[in-house]
């Protein structure tokens, strides 16, 4: 889940050159979580996190897709150790497993929110 949360808050950061519009849509959910990347004393607000809690839980594929581009990672100056930390603090754990070898059509994702309330969801 973070390295995914990674790859969505890089095409935040900048460029979006090999992001298609699907993926572009899934990853202007999460423009207001850059201020977090750098600034590890600042606990990321609803407004980072309720996006991250919704793109994971309705639109796995999407996140999947930006996981899976490698040019993604060597595109951006954000570690993953920083998008760990921003999932952490935002309460959000997720099963992402499911990106390997499946069809897009049969994704499944748990959400744990920092209630731990589960929600599941077929794509």
């Amino acid at each position: 889940m973070a390295k995914l949360l990674m790859v969505v808050i890089y095409v935040m950061l900048g460029t979006m050159t090999t992001v298609t519009d699907g993926q572009a849509t899934c990853a202007q959910k999460l423009v207001p979580c850059p201020p977090y990347l750098n600034n590890s004393t600042a606990k990321p607000q609803n407004s980072c996190c309720n996006p991250i809690r919704e793109v994971v839980a309705n639109e796995l594929p999407c996140l999947c897709n930006l996981y899976k581009d490698p040019t993604l990672l060597t595109s951006f100056n954000v570690t993953v150790a920083e998008a760990l930390r921003i999932s952490r603090e935002c309460g959000i754990t997720t099963d992402l497993s499911a990106c390997s070898g499946m069809e897009k059509s049969s994704w499944r994702v748990v959400v744990r929110t920092e209630a731990n309330v589960e929600r599941s969801g077929h794509r």
